[in-house]
């Protein structure tokens, strides 16, 4: 058993909010058949060491908090798991993490995070259409909470909620129906789902040629305008071999290729849209305005190779890498991150509290000074689960908590109508 020491100050308090702001970077990349050998992707022209190495240097130039990928290879997990090891924790890193594996295809999504800013709350998927017909690939949907480890926290966890798409290739009939079913089933799980504790976003190769494709329409036009994606940048039109959006477009980055598709520059397909909370820094997440790219773009490389001429829009070796990893330039964007804190003016005399943590059936605790407050479990979406008025003493005393279920809670103490200390606890 971990015990924790919480220091409880009862002599006098006076606390007020002070806003601290941090700034992540998101970026969303197709990663072009990540160990998804064929015919035509070989390991020859689609080398996987290549591609480690490559995407190492990408990362180490942008250093993203949040990263979601497209085409890693369906086998189990094993190919996300080596772009973690052997990619993105290297150059003396070591904090990020991986979403669970999850797939219906030979091609799947994954959700990468910088576990000193973020944890996983909670993972889902969307893999059926309105009519209960599976999807050509699904939708994963994953729920991030930003980190606050502020001894003298007082707001509430920010959440973050990421659904990341794949959509059908293709300019068909058919393909911009398959488009358009997928879309659908986002927002109707979208709406189902929407919580005014959570901000969004929605990243994905969408293969959509322009803005007024009803799988587009679907995001950015639902009923309910309160759940409506927006694109950060406000660029809707033709983008399509329409030379007006070269400075936003993401695929190709090269003119000819065999397992990388040529043509140039000249196609929008690669997306981060934002809800409108997030347009608003309405609740703790805040788009910086200016911050959306197409890394590698510079506006000059319309229907060209990205590494043809002059680019400056990065240096040459994260260009050339841009240039190895993929067919599709990655999008990036900046959001920022504000939580309240309590500035805490601290008397002569503090308590203190041990606590087991985590926790399993019973929370176990003690002072060194007699004290009378409450103690209050509340979860992570701001619900009270328990209750209780605490006379502590330095006996250990224990509240009950089987009936919770495994997770990640708050645990608030009070005293004379004031907030004494919050911290995270895990129930195991």
């Amino acid at each position: 058993m971990r015990i924790i020491t919480l220091f409880f100050l009862f002599s006098f308090i006076l606390s007020w909010g002070q806003s601290i702001t941090d700034t992540v970077q998101m970026m969303h990349y197709n990663l072009l058949m990540y160990r998804n050998i064929s015919s035509y992707c070989t390991a020859s022209n689609n080398n996987p060491a290549n591609k480690d190495n490559y995407m190492n240097t990408i990362v180490s130039y942008l250093l993203p908090d949040i990263i979601t990928v497209n085409e890693m290879v369906g086998d189990g997990g094993t190919g996300a798991n080596r772009l973690l090891t052997n990619a993105l924790n290297q150059n003396g890193r070591n904090y990020y993490k991986q979403s669970n594996y999850s797939a219906n295809s030979s091609l799947c999504n994954m959700l990468y995070y910088n576990a000193n800013k973020f944890a996983l709350y909670t993972q889902d998927k969307i893999d059926r259409g309105l009519n209960n017909t599976m999807l050509v690939r699904q939708i994963d949907v994953y729920t991030l909470y930003y980190l606050d480890n502020s001894q003298l926290e007082m707001g509430d966890t920010n959440f973050l909620t990421v659904y990341v798409a794949h959509l059908k290739a293709g300019n068909t009939n058919s393909d911009v129906s398959d488009r358009a079913k997928a879309t659908a089933a986002v927002m109707d799980y979208h709406d189902t789902h929407y919580s005014e504790k959570h901000s969004y976003v929605f990243a994905g190769d969408f293969n959509m040629y322009t803005s007024n494709e009803q799988g587009f329409i679907h995001l950015v036009g639902d009923p309910n305008s309160s759940i409506r994606f927006k694109d950060p940048v406000k660029q809707s039109g033709s983008w399509n071999n329409n030379g007006s959006f070269a400075s936003i477009h993401t695929q190709s980055t090269r003119v000819s290729g065999s397992c990388h598709s040529g043509g140039g520059l000249d196609d929008r397909f690669d997306f981060i849209l934002c809800g409108q909370e997030i347009l608003s820094n309405e609740r703790g997440y805040g788009y910086v305005n200016g911050s959306y790219k197409a890394l590698g773009n510079d506006g000059q490389h319309f229907n060209s190779d990205i590494n043809s001429g002059i680019n400056n829009a990065v240096p040459a070796s994260v260009l050339s890498a841009l240039y190895g990893m993929s067919d599709h330039l990655p999008v990036a964007m900046q959001i920022k991150v504000n939580r309240t804190t309590a500035s805490t003016l601290r008397g002569i005399h503090s308590n203190h509290l041990m606590i087991n943590n985590p926790i399993g059936s019973f929370l176990r605790w003690k002072m060194q000074l007699p004290m009378e407050g409450f103690l209050d479990i509340v979860d992570l979406h701001g619900q009270q689960v328990i209750h209780e008025k605490i006379i502590a003493s330095e006996s250990w005393n224990s509240i009950n908590v089987s009936m919770l279920t495994p997770g990640i809670y708050m645990a608030i103490v009070s005293s004379n109508n004031k907030q004494v200390v919050r911290r995270k606890i895990v129930k195991l």
